[in-house]
């Protein structure tokens, strides 16, 4: 479905159509597509799905055009208000017409009048981008980061509500918890070993990772998720891993306030074949830590100051392997 979000005036005084693209589109399908073209596979992947497919989450695409043409594009992808903000891209002879400042916005815009009400992104830090989500509101998840959040109210009154105790349920993942991952992964809490299948370290996007779960069927997962607000407080996903032949790599992250639950959410996961398992953590999350013990698995190896706990690398963590 299309709608309009009115005329903007580039710089130079040429008037274009903005409006949204509410997936699925299959009038815009092929028009966006090309737009996006130039991303990689899994994105390109995610945009076709997106704009063919009901996926049950709130996509919106973007746009400037020219009668039906795009020039310029930003996507939010979101679930109870929640979820990310990305493929922002402007064709190159379009640049320097101030498109992607009036789409801004117009986006920020839209979003608050939908009632949303957490977006998260990733870009380059101290980039051209980065300033212009830092003037819509949008601020850096740890110094020198170029992972970004937004809040509708504030950061503390949003975790407060989203991660509240409740009920919970285990379901294997889905798109439905492709946006609604992101704030369990980027915030502030402890354990800097997060994902390893994924790659999550750190206060870290799902954005890319929770794609490639989704389009990879090597790799299995599940969530755990508080069932009056949808929030995903909780995630075990198991995977090859990325060197050694005929071995797997799983691992299990929590909220802190649910790590009670790791220990089922960890047994429900149903792994495939391998030679032998391997998990991963580190000394800043014990949770895990007592979570990997009760499931069978053995601390076999310790390296020393092995990772960052945040981007400006103030602190190192050790790392412990764990065998099955």
């Amino acid at each position: 479905m299309y709608q309009t979000l009115g005329r903007v005036d580039l710089k130079g005084g040429e008037s274009v159509e903005a409006g949204v693209v509410i997936g699925p589109d299959a009038e815009w399908a092929d028009r966006v597509g090309d737009l996006l073209s130039h991303k990689g596979d899994v994105w390109r992947w995610q945009n076709g799905e997106c704009l063919r497919r009901d996926l049950g989450i709130e996509v919106r695409f973007y746009l400037l055009h020219r009668d039906g043409t795009p020039l310029a594009n930003m996507l939010t992808v979101t679930q109870g208000g929640v979820g990310h903000f990305g493929h922002v891209y402007t064709r190159p002879e379009e640049r320097r017409k101030g498109a992607a400042k009036s789409l801004m916005r117009l986006l920020m815009e839209d979003f608050r009048q939908q009632q949303g009400r957490a977006l998260f992104l990733g870009t380059g830090y101290d980039s051209a981008p980065f300033h212009i989500y830092q003037g819509e509101g949008f601020c850096g998840l740890e110094p020198g980061s170029g992972r970004m959040e937004y809040y509708v109210n504030s950061a503390e009154a949003f975790r407060r509500d989203w991660f509240a105790p409740g009920p919970v349920e285990v379901h294997p993942v889905s798109w439905e918890n492709w946006p609604t991952s992101a704030p369990l992964f980027t915030g502030p809490f402890p354990g800097t070993v997060r994902c390893a299948p994924l790659g999550l370290f750190g206060r870290a996007s799902t954005e890319r990772g929770w794609l490639q779960l989704l389009h990879d069927d090597r790799s299995q997962g599940l969530v755990l998720r508080q069932q009056s607000t949808g929030a995903i407080v909780g995630a075990a996903v198991a995977g090859d891993h990325p060197l050694w032949p005929q071995t797997g790599l799983v691992d299990v992250y929590c909220h802190p306030d649910f790590w009670e639950w790791g220990a089922e959410l960890l047994g429900a996961l149903e792994r495939p074949q391998r030679d032998r398992w391997l998990a991963c953590s580190d000394d800043g999350c014990p949770a895990k830590e007592s979570v990997l013990a009760a499931a069978g698995f053995t601390s076999t190896q310790r390296a020393a100051r092995r990772i960052a706990v945040d981007t400006a690398k103030s602190a190192f963590a050790d790392v412990l392997e764990w065998q099955e």
